[in-house]
């Protein structure tokens, strides 16, 4: 991922399509969760910090949305863009915008929200995830 424009280059794969030729709906959120370690990476952090090490707390998807705009099929060159990035106390959105030929061919919006595993609750966003979101918004909402 570009730290710079929070965009990035995939290809879809056989293994994203269905059938009929076309992305499979779930695959768009799967290729979601790749963009949002990618993301994180780009700030400095890992999901590992999140899953293994307890350094951060975890932020599990609490909502998500998808659209899809055009047809995608095996072979497409998506760029990928952060679009939309919204915070509050304990959760964030991410929202991304995956064009083909700089049309829009699929979009999807995730919510996360810091939880403490233990209690079984949420908890305030992390410092170091908090400072990435908010440098990460005034790329992204523009």
């Amino acid at each position: 991922m570009d730290p710079a424009t929070l965009s990035a280059e995939l290809c879809v794969r056989l293994q994203h399509t269905d059938a009929a030729g076309v992305i499979f709906y779930p695959r768009l959120l799967e290729l979601e969760e790749e963009l949002f370690e990618r993301w994180l990476e780009a700030g400095g952090l890992q999901l590992r910090d999140m899953l293994v090490t307890r350094t951060l707390a975890p932020t599990p998807v609490v909502r998500c949305e998808a659209d899809y705009r055009l047809p995608v099929r095996v072979g497409d060159r998506l760029t990928a863009r952060l679009v939309l990035v919204e915070a509050g106390q304990s959760a964030f959105t991410l929202g991304w915008r995956f064009e083909r030929a700089g049309a829009v061919a699929m979009e999807a919006r995730v919510v996360r929200a810091a939880i403490d595993p233990a209690a079984g609750r949420s908890v305030e966003l992390p410092p170091a995830l908090r400072a990435w979101i908010d440098a990460s918004r005034a790329t992204a909402n523009r």
